[in-house]
């Protein structure tokens, strides 16, 4: 697409120190409407509790992207918890992926815990740390992609069985 469209997607990156800077800043670059009409300023953005994003068939778009309480949540810094509302970094990684803080903390507003600044850092140090001893299980999730065929194999299946890696 030339310089027309950048796709944002961000990899988790269990190795870093620092988050990355997820969609680009929430609500600064990225919004997607997914097809039931909801607007989102992340594809993930609509497992986070307590957040109630607009539909396109409710709202304009100018409406939805200034205005809406759901874009609006986590933009500028005001919601940060400390180490992130002092840290330096913050115009640069926004504080890192609210729906990683969420999904790993339970709570969106916390420090993403890839950040080794977090209080919750070790949740990703752990994991890494297990991960690298050979023989121990791991679950194995192979990607099923969602066809009549393939989501009657993974009813079938069950869920993915644990596998010894290494």
């Amino acid at each position: 697409m030339g310089n027309r469209c950048k796709v944002y997607f961000v990899v988790p990156d269990y190795y870093a120190t620092r988050p990355k800077a997820c969609m680009n800043g929430w609500g600064s670059v990225f919004l997607n409407i997914a097809s039931d009409g909801l607007a989102l300023p992340c594809h993930e953005a609509r497992q986070l509790p307590g957040i109630t994003f607009p539909n396109v068939r409710d709202h304009d778009v100018r409406w939805i992207w200034h205005e809406s309480p759901g874009f609006n949540a986590y933009r500028g810094d005001e919601w940060m918890k400390e180490p992130c509302r002092s840290c330096p970094e913050k115009t640069k990684d926004f504080g890192g992926c609210r729906c990683q803080a969420y999904m790993l903390t339970g709570d969106a507003t916390n420090t993403d815990p890839v950040c080794d600044l977090s209080p919750n850092h070790h949740l990703i140090t752990d994991v890494v740390e297990k991960a690298q001893v050979p023989g121990q299980p791991v679950k194995v999730h192979p990607i099923v992609f969602r066809d009549d065929k393939g989501s009657r194999k993974l009813s079938e299946k069950g869920q993915p069985e644990t596998t010894p890696v290494g």
